[in-house]
Parts: C-alpha cells; structure tokens; sequence
C-alpha cells in the first residue's frame, strides 16, 4: 500500500499538505507528553527522597497496600499475610516496609496479641502466630546481610565445623585487617587432632539479626598471647554461605529431660500407635524448637529409631514423640547428641512447646 502525501508534484504543493502538519503536531504532543511525564516521575523520586517524606512514609500507619507490596516482596502465603494486616490494622502499627528494620519495636504486638487469642483458646490460630512471627524474624535477620568475616566482632560467638558434622564453640579474640583472630580452649590448643597450619577450616556464626552463616578459611598458624590466652589466626573469607533456615525458632538450654524407647502397634484400621516404654532415662536437654531438639546422652542410640521425650515445661511435663535423624558423638568423652525430629505432635502441644521457646509461657 502506498501513502501519496503530496498534494501536488511540486515540493511547494507537498509543503501545503495538511497531513504533514497534523503528523508533525500529533508526534511533537506524543514527545512533549513524555517529557512533562519524565519530569513529574523525576520530581516525584526526589521529593520521596527528602528526610521529611521519608520521615512521613515510616512513621504514619500500615496501609493495607503495603502489607500487599511486603508480602510479595517476601512471598508469604495469603494466609500469613491477611494474619500480617490483621496485626498491623489493630494495633496501627507503623509502616511495615519502615518498621521492619527495627524488628524489636513490632515484636511486642505479635506477644500482645497472642495474649489475646490465647483467651479465646484457638489453637491454629496461636500456631498460624508462630509460623508468622518466626517468618518475619527470619525476613529481619535477611534484611542485613554479612559479605565478610571482616565485619564479626570482639567476643561474638564462632563455632568450627569439623567434618563428622561436629562443632567445638570458641569466639572472636581480635578482627584485624590482615587476618581474624579466633580464641580456643587450652584442650583444643593441646590436641594432637586439631587442624593443622595452612589447612582449610570451616566454620559457623550467627550474625546480629540472628541470620547463620558459615565460611571456609585457611588456618594461619596457633598462638599464645603474653596473658596466657590461647589462639588461632585463620584468614579472612568473603564467601559468606547463608545457612538454610528451620521452619521453627530454636533456643539453646541447659535442662534435664526424660528419654525413653517406643514400642510401635497398629490398631484395626492399621494406623500406627506409639507406646513408650516404662523405663526412662535422664539425660540433657541441649536446645529444643517446635519441630524438633537435641538431646545430650550417655546411651549410643542409633539413626533412625523412634524416640520418647519428656520435657519439662511451666505447667508439668509433657511427652513428645520423634525420630532421631542424626547421631553424633559429643567431644564430651562418653556423650552422644541425638537430634531429634518430632513426630505424631498435636498442634495443641506443638505451641507449648514454641511457648517455651520464645518465654511466653
């Protein structure tokens, strides 16, 4: 198809055509529309950048538009997030995408209002809490990454990870530019099966926001300091390795608790039941969350057997029942830690346990 827009054959008759004139103004409004439209977004970023729109932004309430934008952002599920809004619309929190940056200061809603469901006695409910309040405790430690061991501190807790899958905890002596200094125990210092010098070690922290990262270094040399502290020198790592994360907070204990073997049945519509065995064991109670703990022991149980535990908690004890998953002997002569999946948990029990482990109980 061809256009003939000229009205004449002549260049003086083409120029009086009237379409040329109307394509000329229609393209000349098209670009002038996206000028004064490049103008606006530019003046609308600069104004969003000022300290008195930011100020504004992070301190009005949560719109339910943001709750929307920080779930998709974070891919929570449509349950997690009418939970999210829910809290945020009642208690007229402050601007999710702002606040979440001080976890701290949103923490205490989520207990308050586990108060008030905790009346009213809906158990799923109380669980849906947990599962949101771990997922948003895991979106802040996220928020600020670690790049480099450069940024551990003086006194910050470092565990080595030795390939058995077992750890020995030490902490941060001194971080210099050249290499981290890493304090250990005089045993360690001692032992003949310590890493030697120039091997490669790895190595586990968790940083301030409580995200777990691990590392691979190479052993520099051991040392003791004029004050009798014993040393390690490994070289620094810009490998950070984010840890995969439990689908439950986990707490570190101390406490005594009760194992026992389970006897498994099955009932006449073949559905297993678990029995445990009359006869129970002291051992300790080494962390505990709400899938799952890990339990210190004199006993060699295997991998894989099911397990009864009795833990102790503010109204009594309770029972659970689980598999041990893994078995690794302690560097404690004669200890094995059993790790331990909980199995068959009502969700009743379940947020007991999860109770315990963030103090609410």
């Amino acid at each position: 198809m061809n256009f003939d827009l000229q009205a004449g054959n002549s260049p003086l008759a083409s120029r009086q055509n009237p379409i040329i004139y109307a394509v000329l103004i229609v393209g000349l409004i098209v670009i002038s529309a996206f000028f004064i439209l490049w103008l606006i977004t530019k003046k609308i970023k600069e104004h969003q950048q000022t300290p008195e729109w930011i100020q504004h932004e992070s301190e009005r309430p949560t719109k339910k538009a943001d709750i929307i934008a920080f779930a998709d952002k974070n891919l929570m599920k449509p349950e997690a997030a009418n939970l999210l809004w829910k809290i945020f619309r009642k208690y007229k929190i402050r601007n999710i995408l702002y606040s979440i940056k001080q976890f701290q200061d949103i923490d205490g809603f989520f207990h308050m209002y586990y108060d008030e469901i905790k009346n009213n006695g809906n158990e799923n409910e109380i669980n849906q809490l947990f599962h949101l309040k771990f997922s948003m405790e895991k979106i802040f430690a996220a928020s600020e990454s670690v790049s480099s061991t450069h940024a551990l501190v003086k006194n910050q807790r470092i565990s080595e990870i030795f390939p058995d899958g077992s750890k020995i905890p030490f902490k941060v002596f001194e971080n210099k530019k050249e290499h981290l200094i890493i304090e250990i125990t005089e045993e360690f210092y001692l032992s003949e099966t310590k890493p030697q010098q120039m091997d490669k070690v790895a190595f586990t922290f968790h940083s301030a926001t409580g995200m777990r990262y691990a590392f691979v270094s190479r052993l520099i040399r051991y040392e003791k300091t004029s004050s009798g502290n014993c040393i390690m020198l490994v070289s620094h790592s810009n490998d950070m390795i984010v840890k995969q994360q439990r689908n439950f907070k986990r707490v570190s204990t101390n406490e005594k608790c009760r194992i026992a073997s389970v006897k498994v049945e099955k009932d006449r519509r073949g559905r297993q039941i678990y029995t445990p065995a009359e006869n129970r064991y002291e051992c300790t109670l080494i962390n505990l969350s709400g899938g799952g703990c890990c339990i210190a022991t004199t006993l060699p149980v295997k991998e894989g057997q099911l397990i009864y535990t009795e833990l102790t908690l503010s109204f009594g004890s309770l029972g659970v029942f689980g598999k041990i998953i893994k078995t690794r002997r302690s560097k404690i002569q004669g200890v094995f830690n059993l790790h331990v999946c909980f199995d068959k948990i009502s969700v009743p029990d379940q947020n007991k346990i999860i109770e315990k482990v963030y103090g609410y109980d």
